[in-house]
């Protein structure tokens, strides 16, 4: 019997779609069916399965007549599929050859409903370079030893996985017996089904392991099955899911999650959508109306969210579309307000022996840290950043310097950025430095 059946809709993928193909059948693991839906494609990408099926019987090859969407070649996908577990994954990404041996023994031995692996986005020209993302020892305790319900952890730990298909192994029962199906829309149609699938399973699992096990191409290509980012789709994909706890009767156990995930969903789609002028209308419907049918769903629970949320929520009606007030809006903002304690009773313990202390990185992240900082009068040294564009830029009232400029001035660095953590250990050398990086400690990663 097969185990995994790997879903994976095409549109006009002729691009990458060769190496995407031979990443799935070098995986280690052999005990696969591959499930290739050509919607409707005008170049040739019928031609290469056709070639890819000569070689492989593994690979099902289904057409519809006229283009669907993902949505809707996902769906059928999933209806032919055999295997005990699901995967679904685009036409032009790259998958570590043990993605797949990895997440179903992982499954299997945790008896889980779901298994996430880490992923990320990358240009194309560096698809191929091998990436790490280091984990925490209490990142690992909480979601790589065990399976965890949504419901036992805080409801805005939500916000730390991506509402993407592509980095998950899906039990096919459960997701069977929660009758999930991808929502048709013309993107964002992958929001209903995993934020639905997160919040109900009772068993989810991160994979223990460093490695990253998709490499996700940048969106917004043509050549992408669903690449015209409308930010209306993320509202109707919420819209459903907030329709749908309360017709299970799930809304008043998951409602701080599903307001957690509605604040990144809404805010992801207006920075993805890349017109302006459809962007800003969006953001007048949910002034003039939007908010007001989320909140409707369940009036009680609204005011009952907590203080994070109400006050994050209220800024799309208080402040202008102009203000671009969102695009500060990430996960370690949520996790600093959320643990200041912590963080307020870690930087006292280092300034109490004396150490003076950097901020390394000054991206998102890294303004995000210092404006924290500021609000709670921590003093920094200095902001350092590898970029030598950065360098020398103001951010808030900080100066962007080198590494060679801050390492001999700072006992202390605390790095804002993920996946730098080897660079800057690198780069700190023999060098009596403390590296702390903030994502670890506040078990973000």
């Amino acid at each position: 019997m097969v185990e995994i059946s790997i879903v994976m809709p095409l549109y006009n993928a002729v691009k990458y779609l060769r190496e995407a193909l031979e990443s799935i059948l070098c995986q280690s693991f052999k005990n696969f069916e591959l499930i290739c839906i050509n919607d409707a494609s005008t170049d040739a990408t019928m031609d290469i399965l056709r070639d890819f099926k000569k070689r492989d019987d593994r690979i099902r090859v289904f057409s519809n007549e006229e283009r669907c969407g993902a949505a809707s070649s996902r769906n059928k996908g999933m209806g032919a599929a055999c295997g005990k577990y699901l995967a679904f994954l685009d036409g032009d990404d790259i998958f570590d050859k043990r993605m797949l041996e990895k997440a179903y023994f992982t499954i299997k031995e945790k008896k889980a409903d779901i298994v996430m692996y880490e992923y990320q986005h990358v240009p194309s020209d560096s698809i191929h370079c091998k990436l790490q993302k280091k984990h925490g020892q209490r990142y690992k305790e909480k979601y790589c030893k065990k399976v965890f319900s949504v419901q036992e952890c805080e409801p805005y730990e939500i916000i730390n996985w991506t509402l993407a298909p592509w980095n998950k192994l899906y039990r096919r029962d459960f997701i069977q017996e929660n009758e999930l199906l991808f929502q048709d829309l013309s993107c964002a149609n992958d929001i209903y089904f995993v934020c639905m699938a997160l919040m109900l399973s009772e068993k989810t699992i991160v994979l223990d392991d460093e490695m990253v096990m998709v490499y996700a191409r940048d969106h917004y290509e043509p050549h992408r099955i669903s690449y015209s980012r409308d930010s209306m789709c993320n509202y109707k994909a919420l819209m459903k899911i907030g329709q749908e706890l309360v017709r299970r009767d799930k809304f008043g156990q998951l409602y701080e999650c599903f307001y957690y995930s509605a604040l990144f969903s809404l805010k992801d789609g207006l920075i993805a959508d890349k017109n302006k002028a459809r962007a800003e209308a969006f953001y007048n419907f949910l002034q003039r109306e939007g908010l007001d049918s989320l909140r409707l769903l369940n009036s009680r629970c609204y005011d009952n969210m907590d203080e994070y949320i109400r006050r994050e929520m209220a800024f799309f009606t208080e402040k202008s579309f102009a203000s671009g007030w969102y695009i500060e809006e990430n996960a370690l903002k949520v996790y600093l307000y959320k643990k200041s304690k912590e963080v307020i009773d870690l930087y006292n313990r280092l300034r109490s022996a004396g150490a003076k202390i950097a901020i390394w990185g000054a991206g998102a992240n890294g303004t995000t840290l210092l404006k924290f900082c500021i609000q709670h009068n921590l003093e920094i040294t200095a902001l350092i950043d590898r970029s030598k564009e950065r360098q020398g830029s103001l951010v808030q009232g900080y100066m962007i310097i080198s590494p060679e400029e801050a390492l001999d001035k700072v006992q202390v660095i605390v790095i804002s950025a993920r996946l730098i953590y080897e660079e800057v250990i690198k780069e700190v050398g023999g060098r009596k430095i403390e590296v702390i990086d903030i994502n670890q400690f506040l078990c973000l990663t």
